[in-house]
C-alpha cells in the first residue's frame, strides 16, 4: 500500500500527526501522476462508522479488503486531521499500478517552528 495526499500541505500535517514531535531527519517527497481512466473508489465515512477512531481498526480493515480484492488502482479516503482534504491509497498489486509515474524525489524542508516547544 502506498499513502498518499491530495495535497503536499496534507501530507505534511499527517506526518506531524502520526510523528514522535521531533524534528524528522532526511524527508522527501515526490509528486504522483494519475492518468485519466484509471480505477478508483471514494471511501464514505457515513458508511464505515468508527473510520476516524485513533486505532484506525476500521479503516484498517476496509483497505485491507480494498487492497487484497484488488477493487480498484486508487482509494480516496478523507483525512482525519484536514477533513476537507484526501489522502490517495494507492494498490502497487493493481494491474494499473505500471501506468502510475512519480518525480525524481525532492527534499523536505522542514520550518522549524512547527516544533518548538509550546511558550518559547
Amino acid at each position: 500500500m502506498i499513502y498518499t495526499a491530495e495535497h503536499y500541505s496534507t501530507g505534511m500535517l499527517e506526518k506531524l500527526a502520526r510523528g514522535s514531535g521531533e524534528m524528522p531527519p532526511n524527508q522527501h517527497f515526490v509528486e504522483v501522476t494519475l492518468p485519466n481512466g484509471i480505477t478508483y473508489e471514494d471511501l464514505n465515512p457515513a458508511h464505515l462508522p468508527g473510520w476516524d477512531y485513533p486505532a484506525a481498526d476500521a479503516s484498517k480493515r476496509f483497505g485491507a479488503a480494498w487492497q487484497r480484492e484488488k477493487r480498484s488502482l486508487l482509494l480516496f479516503v478523507p483525512s482525519v486531521v484536514a477533513r476537507m482534504e484526501l489522502n490517495i491509497l494507492i494498490n502497487p498489486e493493481h494491474p494499473e499500478f505500471h501506468r502510475v509515474t512519480a518525480s525524481r524525489p525532492q527534499r523536505i524542508w522542514w520550518d522549524m517552528r512547527l516544533f518548538k516547544p509550546s511558550g518559547v
